[in-house]
């Protein structure tokens, strides 16, 4: 099921969504609500597979099938591996898209319509019901709309097209030797902080990276082993990764 704008297009919906795959995918820069910018053709030409998932706040199919969608994200590597989601919202501010992602638990880059540009990306690619799917490969085509969006219909879908799960592993980070005293709890993070005990007598650096190997925190650490709680409630839900640095050795944990 999608949601339509305009009532007066609703015929003949499903037959402008199919004509669209086969043809050419109009490639984008835009930035989501993070600021993290997004280039299409940069991920195609790195021979990344991309889901566009085209959406809006407000729309009742988008808000019920996002836990399914958070499925395959996660099952296909968490943008990590081969498959890239980005969801591209209509008509809506980044703090609205925030909002969205918040409650729903998106995990994946949101662009919203007004700041973002999606606006302008729904507008080219001519989307009209929502929320509506497009996979993108490496030959910068549409090969396949994923409807309705549902864990088993990506895995059907992918499986047609030789696209394989993967698992989350963030990109860039290496795990090495790993200091015994380094704690942080609780974990999953409760109420936004998370603390942390280290090695007596030693500094450290700590640094949280995201599933894609970004950095999005760093702070440095004295030789007092005293708890120190840290507040974190402002990262978007997600699986992220610690590593502490003392300069000899380093540990690596999933949030």
């Amino acid at each position: 099921m999608k949601q339509v704008l305009l009532l007066t297009i609703l015929v003949g919906l499903r037959v402008l969504s199919i004509a669209q795959i086969g043809n050419p995918a109009p490639d984008f820069t835009a930035t989501d609500v993070y600021g993290h910018t997004h280039h299409l053709y940069e991920y195609l030409e790195q021979g990344k597979v991309v889901v566009l998932d085209f959406f809006f706040t407000t729309c009742g199919p988008c808000q019920f099938y996002s836990p399914q969608v958070n499925l395959a994200y996660e099952k296909y590597g968490c943008n990590t591996a081969n498959v890239v989601f980005i969801a591209i919202d209509y008509g809506d501010t980044d703090a609205m898209v925030e909002t969205y992602d918040a409650a729903y638990a998106i995990k994946f880059p949101s662009i919203s319509g007004v700041e973002g540009g999606g606006n302008a990306i729904v507008s080219s690619y001519g989307v009209i019901g929502f929320p509506t799917f497009y996979v993108i490969d490496g030959s910068k085509t549409i090969i396949e709309e994923i409807d309705p969006p549902t864990l088993q219909v990506f895995d059907f879908r992918f499986g047609q097209h030789g696209i394989l799960p993967a698992d989350c592993e963030p990109l860039g980070v290496e795990e090495a030797t790993t200091p015994q005293a380094f704690r942080l709890f609780p974990n999953p993070i409760q109420d936004g902080l998370l603390t942390v005990e280290w090695p007596e007598g030693n500094m450290g650096v700590m640094e949280i990276f995201d599933v894609a190997g970004k950095l999005v925190w760093t702070e440095s650490f004295g030789t007092s082993s005293r708890p120190t709680r840290i507040e974190l409630g402002w990262l978007r839900p997600g699986v992220y990764w610690v590593k502490w640095n003392n300069g000899t050795c380093q540990k690596l944990i999933k949030l």
